[in-house]
């Protein structure tokens, strides 16, 4: 019993370092200087990454999808848009990170920070032990509950508020072949079906 009590321990923290490490190899967005109501900037590192302007409402302005494995500059004229505050998202497999571009008379200028970053929930399924790795920059609360395949609720977590967090369920005895996992943070939510065999 004891050998395996640590073998679970074992694979559930290479679980979590594996987690973690895989953060670190996602999307850089670098400002180049913009030029009257343009913004000009490059993603570096890019895989898969949706790029979507908002207004302040939330209304979507403009969207595209970038698959590359270089460097992708990209220029977005602006002219059409009146003064204002608007938000460029750009989403990968990984995160969802938010800048800020404000349109002020002739000009356009794009944050080089985000304003706001969420990393997405990271689940491995090993043989029906799932592990929920959960990156939370700003401490949001976050909840997490698993359904099974008709839809009862099997699992709800109290709210949680740490940076890092790290679930463990193990599955594979259970009578139902599918659960979906649903993560809720930074108004956000993030659902994922996973089989238990």
């Amino acid at each position: 019993m004891k050998k395996v009590l640590k073998f679970s321990s074992v694979v559930a923290a290479l679980l979590t370092v594996l987690n973690v490490s895989a953060l670190g190899n996602d999307f850089s967005l670098v400002v180049k200087k913009g030029q009257g109501k343009k913004v000009t900037f490059v993603l570096n590192e890019v895989n898969k990454v949706e790029l979507s302007i908002f207004d302040l409402d939330n209304k979507l302005i403009h969207s595209e999808n970038i698959n590359s494995k270089e460097s992708v500059n990209r220029t977005y004229d602006l002219n059409a848009l009146p003064e204002g505050t608007y938000f460029l998202v750009a989403e990968s497999d990984t995160k969802i990170s938010k800048y800020e571009i404000s349109v002020i008379g002739k000009t356009a200028i794009l944050t080089s920070n985000a304003v706001k970053e969420t990393y997405k929930p990271m689940l491995v399924n090993k043989n029906g032990l799932v592990s929920v790795s959960i990156f939370n920059v700003y401490q949001n609360p976050v909840t997490i509950k698993v359904y099974n395949a008709a839809d009862e609720l099997v699992y709800s977590s109290p709210l949680i508020e740490e940076q890092y967090i790290s679930k463990y369920f193990d599955i594979k005895n259970l009578d139902n072949e599918e659960y979906t996992f649903i993560m809720s943070y930074a108004d956000k939510v993030f659902v994922k079906k996973i089989s238990a065999k």
